[in-house]
């Protein structure tokens, strides 16, 4: 006798009633690969990516969350460099440079270009602009000819007054409280963004500003003040 072969044919969980809808819940339930996009400021789902999309995924968000952070350094400065010189009519180097002869009160130009760590010549430059705006003035020392003082005017003195804190100062001041293995990883980090950026070489001060540490910058003086 013939046996029927279609008839022997064993049920898959496919062929039974309702395995259409299992099959379905199964893979709603089954666990999904989600990122965060901070620029959809929510949670995206991607079903099929592989393990090396995932890890390319991953790390351009953290290569953006790298350049935004630099981005927002730069700006940070560049902002409160032009606040600077709005308030205040000076630059940074240039409130720096009327702070540190306030602290010493008697200062050479040798002594200051070590104080705030800059070269003689651009601490000369500096004081030639701030003294033709009469907030320095500078006389030989009696007992040294060879020496020249730095001293500041009484309208310097109400400049220093009246100016805002330098960004430096806040970022200076936060810094002494971390911890010593912090320290040293802001550095090392800093360091290293250096070296990726080619940057290791250029020659800095240790002022936080942007362009030249000796530059005239007249933005928002009145004309009086303004320099030739």
């Amino acid at each position: 006798m013939q046996v029927d072969q279609k008839a022997r044919k064993p049920r898959t969980d496919t062929d039974a009633p309702g395995a259409a809808s299992a099959t379905a819940r199964r893979r709603e339930s089954a666990p999904q690969t989600t990122f965060d996009n901070p620029r959809a400021g929510h949670k995206v789902a991607h079903r099929h990516l592989s393990r090396r999309e995932l890890q390319s995924l991953l790390l351009m968000d953290k290569i953006e969350e790298v350049l935004i952070t630099l981005r927002r350094l730069i700006r940070a400065t560049d902002l409160h460099s032009k606040q600077l010189v709005k308030t205040a009519g000076l630059t940074a180097p240039q409130l720096l440079l009327l702070q540190a002869i306030r602290e010493k009160g008697q200062v050479t130009i040798g002594a200051l270009a070590k104080e705030i760590s800059l070269s003689q010549a651009t601490v000369t430059t500096i004081l030639d602009r701030l003294e033709k705006r009469g907030l320095v003035y500078r006389e030989r020392s009696s007992e040294d000819k060879r020496k020249v003082h730095a001293y500041l005017t009484d309208k310097g003195m109400d400049f220093i007054r009246d100016a805002p804190t330098p960004l430096q100062e806040h970022f200076v001041r936060q810094f002494r409280d971390l911890r010593d293995w912090e320290q040293s990883m802001i550095i090392s980090s800093l360091q290293r963004v250096a070296l990726m950026m080619d940057a290791e070489h250029i020659d800095a001060s240790p002022v936080l500003d942007v362009g030249d540490l000796d530059r005239k910058d007249s933005r928002q003086l009145p004309p009086e003040e303004q320099e030739s």
